[in-house]
């Protein structure tokens, strides 16, 4: 159902958000210099801050307010900043990048350019180990001591640790007068994690919940298969999820060698949304500046070998959830805009949702969704890596009607060789207005500079890329479509899969 577009959302987190980098300005770095500092001086910087009570930091200016007066009569004058991307990196190779938009909230990311592509046939599964380790005890705090202080900063709810396939990242909101203990509390996670045997015993048993909810989530069990499908046995098809085979693995050595390998602060970028790029890039240095961080190792990087295929698994969803895939291009090619744009033709739709941005017009909506009341919804996906990429579209039917629906699917993918002026206008109108769109919200702002920084060192902002877009003609999306439907089909469905086509069956219906 409506489900289908957050996995779209999923797949294509990074389609609309991607820039070539090629037509990118470079991005300048001020350097940031260890400083030896005196502690009780760095100590009277910090915001009041008790343990167990949480202190207001100035007096409430509305104390003895009665409700029939209105705090608004005397209004300080805002002090408005146009707001402006930062960039500055330590003297170790961390990254820091940010953008000051005036909210209270701030958005805080440490992204770790390590993930699932780089474990071993030694270490499956170790990067989920990981994540579930992320917050646990570190050689300042106690895990007891570090779940306190969030919940005291109203941070426990809104702090995680994600292990994906390229990238391990550190998640946490605050108000922003407390990024200053913040910051500290999430290098220590990759700094000097204890790794404490009793807790790792008790992470592992968060393994098993982890499955079931992969599984009792079609959406996210469609890219997984997806995933292992396209990319057979290598890098990008290894599974972010620990498994019952892991189990011999969860063990604090194996965890602390992975992070020996991969947690160099050269290979991490520690983003923030709505906080003063001095104060971060401050806080960050005095979390560095008195440890040896992890020094910088040379990794195997294998390239990702797209194989194609076909992967089905019986699930308890009633409904039959297909994706069919075909390579992409990986992250910063030149041809990512017009693939973009690719996807924003074929757009998505759902039977129980018409609303302003649902894709009403689009071409999967008028050529799959409407003609069929047995499909659910459709949703055209892009995701791509530093390597590869996955362009497709996941549909949800009717268990009886998915050979319908993966032949009406097919029908339309195999059309997009053909693209009118008009079209193309209106797409590029659309993929602008959604990009402007994202960078309102804070959390896809700071996941998205995270991700650019991360896997090539720059930034696009979606203006740069808005210009790219403008540029893109009818034959340029026309050859990206022929490129990416002359690789192997992949095809992967999850729940009712009785009706699903033969592998074959579907390979001839793009011919």
């Amino acid at each position: 159902m409506l489900s289908t577009l957050k996995l779209g959302k999923s797949l294509g987190r990074r389609a609309a958000q991607l820039r070539p980098f090629s037509a990118l300005p470079a991005v300048t770095f001020n350097e940031v210099k260890f400083v030896k500092e005196d502690v009780e001086k760095v100590m009277m910087e910090l915001p009041d801050y008790n343990f167990y009570e949480m202190k207001e930091s100035v007096p409430n200016p509305y104390q003895g307010t009665t409700l029939d007066r209105s705090i608004l009569l005397d209004p300080p004058a805002p002090a408005l900043t146009a707001p402006k991307v930062e960039f500055s990196k330590l003297e170790n190779g961390l990254k820091v990048a940010s953008i000051d938009k005036q909210g209270l909230t701030a958005r805080l990311g440490l992204f770790v350019n390590a993930g699932s592509r780089f474990e071993t046939s030694a270490n499956f599964g170790v990067s989920h180990m990981v994540s579930l380790m992320g917050f646990k005890s570190t050689a300042h705090l106690s895990h007891l001591r570090t779940v306190k202080t969030l919940e005291q900063l109203g941070a426990d709810s809104s702090s995680a640790c994600t292990a994906g396939r390229e990238e391990i990242v550190y998640t946490v909101d605050v108000q922003r007068e407390y990024v200053p203990l913040v910051v500290p509390l999430m290098v220590g996670n990759v700094l000097f994690p204890r790794l404490l045997p009793w807790e790792v015993k008790g992470a592992s048993g968060e393994v098993d919940g982890a499955k079931q909810a992969l599984e009792a989530n079609p959406d996210d069990m469609v890219s997984e298969l997806l995933h292992k499908a396209a990319y057979c046995n290598n890098t990008l098809g290894l599974s972010p999820y620990a498994s019952a085979r892991s189990m011999p693995y969860f063990a604090p050595e194996t965890m602390r060698g992975f992070l020996l390998d991969h947690f160099a602060p050269e290979r991490m970028v520690l983003v923030g949304v709505n906080v003063a790029h001095s104060e971060l890039s401050k806080w960050a240095m005095r979390a560095f500046a008195d440890y040896n961080a992890i020094p910088m190792k040379k990794r195997e990087e294998a390239k990702a070998a797209y194989t194609g295929g076909d992967l089905r698994m019986e699930g308890s969803s009633p409904f039959c959830h297909l994706a069919l895939g075909f390579e992409s291009v990986p992250w910063g090619q030149k041809e990512l805009a017009p693939v973009a744009l690719l996807q924003t033709i074929l757009g998505g739709g759902s039977a129980v949702y018409s609303g302003i941005g649902s894709g009403v017009t689009s071409r999967l909506s008028t050529q799959v969704v409407k003609q069929s009341p047995f499909v659910e919804s459709c949703s055209a996906f892009n995701t791509s890596y530093t390597d590869s990429g996955l362009f497709g579209v996941y549909g949800v039917s009717q268990a009886d009607k998915a050979g319908d629906m993966a032949k009406a699917v097919a029908k339309t993918m195999a059309g997009l060789t053909s693209v009118s002026k008009d079209e193309l206008t209106k797409a590029k109108a659309m993929l602008k207005g959604k990009m402007f769109r994202q960078a309102d919200n804070d959390v896809e702002l700071m996941k998205d500079m995270g991700q650019q920084l991360l896997l090539s060192g720059r930034y696009g902002s979606p203006a740069d890329f808005a210009k790219i877009i403008d540029g893109v003609t009818e034959s340029d999306v026309s050859a990206a479509a022929k490129k990416i439907l002359s690789s192997k089909l992949t095809l992967a469905a999850y729940g009712d899969t009785h009706s699903v086509p033969h592998y074959a069956a579907m390979e001839a219906a793009f011919k």
